[in-house]
């Protein structure tokens, strides 16, 4: 059996990550970057409807991207861009939408969907919504825009609709010793690191999780759905894994 010991764990199983409810956007809460980023304008501000009269702007680049990690898997039906309501705006002009397996950072084999992209002309708070049709599960969505010189790249809103999608894979958590996650979503028991990974996978909103050997047995697996390792802490008894991106 997989034990925290080990210089990795890995899981083998079919999953179903993160059911959604309709209506839902799934993409809420993730972990968003973008290739630069305009001082007050972060990545993180285009999931949250609340800043939507700005958003998010990044720093001039060509091209200038902004991208959500789902850290899930989906089969993604539709994603709506807004623009925002601000002198940014028309840095959404052109603007298209992809969908992707995995980390293009990271991994040489990445799958690829084109969704779609903005007309040459944005209106205040207009909408731009786009289908996709990948035949394989998604787990990040990616905004470009390119041009002859350098750019920004501003989004006010970006929703994304779509639901769970079972994903065969091979997934490789790696190994922090002695920290822990701070900020669980759940406490709960395991037999060994590799079954609280396996915890993890199947529970909806976990993205990475800590375990021990020498914690109570009804609490020495911790899930959390908060990124790591800004939340985690110190601790001689506990191992943390982190998902690697390159699955």
């Amino acid at each position: 059996m997989l034990d925290h010991a080990l210089p990795s764990v890995a899981i083998f199983l079919s999953i179903t990550r993160l059911q959604n409810i309709h209506g839902e956007n799934i993409a809420f809460g993730k972990d968003a970057k973008q290739s630069s980023t305009t001082t007050g304008y972060s990545a993180i501000r285009a999931l949250d409807i609340t800043y939507s009269k700005v958003g998010s702007v990044t720093g001039a680049g060509n091209p200038s991207w902004w991208e959500v990690d789902l850290r899930g898997y989906f089969s993604i039906s539709n994603i709506t861009l807004t623009a925002s309501d601000s002198g940014y705006v028309s840095n959404l002009k052109n603007a298209y939408v992809e969908v992707m397996d995995k980390d293009v950072s990271l991994c040489p084999d990445v799958q690829v969907e084109w969704c779609g992209n903005v007309s040459s002309t944005v209106a205040r708070k207009e909408k731009f919504t786009f289908t996709c049709n990948a035949t394989f599960p998604i787990r990040f969505v990616r905004v470009t825009r390119r041009s002859s010189s350098n750019v920004k790249l501003n989004i006010g809103h970006i929703d994304v609709q779509g639901v769970g999608a079972t994903k065969r894979c091979r997934s490789y958590y790696t190994p922090t010793t002695k920290r822990k996650v701070s900020i669980p979503s759940l406490t709960t028991s395991a037999i060994t690191a590799g079954d609280c990974g396996i915890l993890c996978q199947r529970n909806h909103s976990c993205i990475d999780f800590s375990y021990s050997t020498t914690a109570s047995s009804e609490a020495n697996c911790l899930l959390t759905k908060k990124e790591v390792p800004k939340n985690s802490v110190a601790n001689i008894a506990w191992t943390m894994y982190t998902l690697d991106n390159c699955l």
